[in-house]
């Protein structure tokens, strides 16, 4: 389905933060996120719908509230928002089910820096325990939801997870 030319918007959502990335043709052409929109299903709604208004996407992929397996609390509602103003838009919701193929997800960052060059100056590298997660860890798994849907071209992460990074 990968270099069809379309204009792909992918938002994930993380603890405290909400990121976007946008691709045209398969490459990444922009990334945002947000702090605040990560606060209620509310300010979720209303970021995405101000990303499709801006970035114009032919195709949106959010990801599967109901295969969320590793989120917990607000962002389960907040996915539920997703879908929901998804499913009202006039573009295709891809609402797919992101699998976990690392043993962490810095680590799948560092896998789709090695994959796409120009991303490797920000790979976040896992901080202290004591500090947050970096924002744009949550774009990675933008990106993440973006190869679930089959839109990066050829597959570019591993069928399973075994930690390598190649």
């Amino acid at each position: 389905m990968g270099g069809n030319g379309q204009r792909v918007l992918s938002v994930a959502a993380r603890t405290g933060r909400l990121a976007c990335v946008v691709l045209d043709d398969c490459q990444l052409v922009i990334w945002d996120a947000s702090e605040k929109a990560a606060s209620s299903e509310e300010e979720a709604a209303k970021k995405l719908r101000a990303w499709v208004l801006d970035f114009k996407p032919d195709i949106l992929v959010t990801e599967n509230p109901d295969a969320a397996r590793k989120k917990s609390g607000i962002q389960i509602p907040i996915l539920q928002a997703l879908a929901t103003v998804g499913d009202d838009l006039p573009i295709p919701n891809l609402v797919v089910r992101r699998e976990r193929r690392f043993p962490n997800a810095y680590i799948e960052a560092a896998h789709l820096g090695n994959k796409f060059p120009d991303l490797a100056h920000l790979v976040p590298k896992k901080p202290p325990i004591w500090k947050g997660e970096p924002y744009n860890l949550a774009c990675f798994e933008a990106l993440v939801l973006a190869h679930e849907a089959g839109l990066l071209g050829p597959s570019i992460l591993p069928e399973s997870g075994d930690g390598n990074v190649s």
